[in-house]
């Protein structure tokens, strides 16, 4: 599958009854660079029920050679607001799952989640576009922030 590097070793997915923990079920390199994880974050309900829950993850370092190039100069502004590395999640749920269901509906979730990896998740602006995208949040944050009365003694 293009997008991928199997070159690097990756775990098995390894689909078990105890869901009760969050772990880390498959990890894989993406073309860009960056890893793509897959968590388990499912739980029991009631009787044989489980709520089924699949995070996809990636961690991006925030740097001047990850910037969008009209954020560059402000390099060291972003990443003393942001952090060294900010992070992409994306969940898929499903509540009431039988339990006997639950691993073939959590191995269908990643198969989809990982379709999306070469053209999505592996493309080489992902990195650059996310952070651009958590910088407007940020500002956009701040703005309501600086609007914002109820605390002031006016």
């Amino acid at each position: 599958m293009a997008g991928l590097n199997f070159n690097e070793k990756n775990e098995k997915m390894a689909w078990s009854g105890a869901m009760n923990n969050p772990r880390v079920l498959a990890r894989h390199t993406l073309d860009n660079g960056l890893i793509l994880e897959f968590w388990d974050l499912s739980r029991p309900l009631v009787g044989d029920r489980r709520f089924v829950c699949l995070e996809a993850r990636i961690a991006i370092p925030v740097r001047a050679e990850a910037l969008p190039p009209e954020l560059k100069t402000q390099a060291a502004q972003i990443v003393e607001a942001l952090g060294e590395e900010i992070i992409f999640s994306q969940r898929q749920e499903r509540n009431f799952i039988a339990a006997s269901h639950a691993p073939a509906l959590l191995q269908d979730m990643h198969d989809r989640i990982l379709a999306l990896a070469p053209g999505y998740f592996g493309h080489a602006d992902f990195a650059a576009r996310f952070i651009r995208k958590k910088c407007a949040e940020l500002q956009k944050l701040q703005q309501w922030q600086r609007l914002d009365t109820r605390g002031d003694d006016t």
